[in-house]
């Protein structure tokens, strides 16, 4: 895991700036992610009995009435904390009745790593439009949760919403897990390619951020991203070399800077 794509997290949980977390220097990754699952699922974990017991009584009641409830008297909040104990059938029937700015409230409160079963039964098509509401809203810690735990073959189909590299990069920045990214990236063209590198260079956590993802590449496509780079503007494998020597990634994408 990388450090300061954690730390965006927790401060997103935290409901703070990244740079108001410097009291948690001594703890590394793995120190800093256990925290946020922590405070991910205290209250969770503290009331999980209430929970369980108001997911099942949804059991007996027809389908329309308990979205209703959801909806009208539970919010957005409850509803998703039931969602963890709702088998993931019934769950997506009920996600049938809510429309896309319900659905949008209630991710926004899903924990994605107690969510993973349910986001494997969603379908895809339920999905796009709480996208496009979650990109509108710039909610970039959501989504990149999300495209940890969901299925790789929704995350590049829910991709295709986002137009703007620039994004997909900052979605990317709140994503764990490098190498899927990387993985997808390498799917693209090499016009979308060169965009998504050129967007990168406007900004130093940018640069960061697509250094991190072509760590994950072979030898083969860091050379490719190092051509694609140069074809744009020679100076940016300097800036890249330099931010990669700040971080210590440099060794990582040797292959990168030595093409």
């Amino acid at each position: 895991m990388d450090r300061h794509t954690e730390i965006r997290r927790l401060a997103q949980v935290l409901h703070k700036p990244a740079d108001a977390l410097g009291y948690l220097d001594k703890l590394d990754v793995e120190g800093l992610h256990r925290l946020r699952l922590i405070l991910q699922n205290r209250i969770i974990d503290e009331f999980a009995h209430l929970f369980e017991r108001m997911a099942a009584s949804g059991k007996i009641a027809p389908d329309s009435l308990s979205a209703l409830l959801c909806r009208k008297v539970f919010g957005p909040t409850l509803t998703a904390n039931m969602s963890y104990f709702t088998p993931v059938t019934k769950a997506v029937k009920l996600l049938k009745h809510f429309d896309a700015d319900f659905l949008t409230e209630v991710s926004r409160h899903i924990v994605p790593e107690r969510a993973q079963a349910m986001l494997q039964g969603i379908p895809v098509d339920m999905m796009r439009e709480v996208t496009r509401n979650l990109l509108a809203a710039g909610e970039y810690p959501v989504m990149g949760g999300f495209t940890d735990h969901m299925p790789e073959t929704k995350v590049v189909a829910l991709m295709e919403e986002i137009e703007n590299p620039v994004d997909s990069l900052r979605v990317s920045t709140y994503t764990q897990n490098k190498a899927r990214i990387a993985r997808i990236t390498l799917g693209f063209d090499e016009d979308y390619l060169s965009e998504l590198i050129h967007a990168a260079f406007s900004s130093d956590e940018l640069i960061e951020e697509v250094g991190l993802i072509t760590a994950e590449m072979d030898a083969a496509d860091q050379q490719r991203m190092a051509r694609l780079t140069d074809r744009l503007d020679k100076a940016y494998r300097k800036r890249a070399r330099r931010m990669a020597d700040s971080l210590g990634t440099t060794e990582r994408l040797q292959a990168y800077f030595d093409a």
